[in-house]
């Protein structure tokens, strides 16, 4: 299938869905501060990944370059839909490490989506799938 560009409207809603992760993971990360269930280390581990994800929302909302993706409609949908679960999953993670670790896969997704490389997004996309499965 040929590669296609984004839309405004397709850019805003891939947007949408990082500043959601964002948020479900800032919510994750104060309910699990206030019980000082998570060490200082992973609250900045997660601080951080929080803003990453936060940029790059940023960066979707704002972004004045082209993007190629391979099979934008499907790519698109399952990341609503990876969102959607993150969202669930976040609620009720029993570790910060699983935690971290759904959101660095987010964070790489962001990256693969930023460079404009479509195999690199469809990588990502399926790494992310694979964090969840095992959360």
């Amino acid at each position: 299938m040929p590669q296609q560009q984004l839309t405004s409207l397709q850019l805003t809603g891939l947007a949408n869905n990082f500043l959601a992760i964002s948020q479900a993971l800032g919510n994750y990360r104060y309910s699990n501060n206030v019980g000082s269930q998570i060490t200082q280390e992973e609250n900045q581990t997660l601080g951080n990944l929080q803003w990453t994800l936060l940029n790059y929302a940023d960066d979707l909302y704002t972004q004045s370059a082209i993007l190629i993706m391979d099979n934008v409609e499907q790519s698109l949908a399952t990341i609503s839909n990876v969102t959607a679960q993150i969202q669930s999953t976040y609620k009720t993670l029993l570790t910060i490490q699983k935690a971290i670790n759904v959101a660095t896969s987010v964070t790489t997704l962001g990256a693969a989506i930023m460079s404009k490389n479509p195999p690199a997004i469809a990588s990502a996309i399926h790494g992310v799938f694979d964090t969840l499965k095992a959360a």
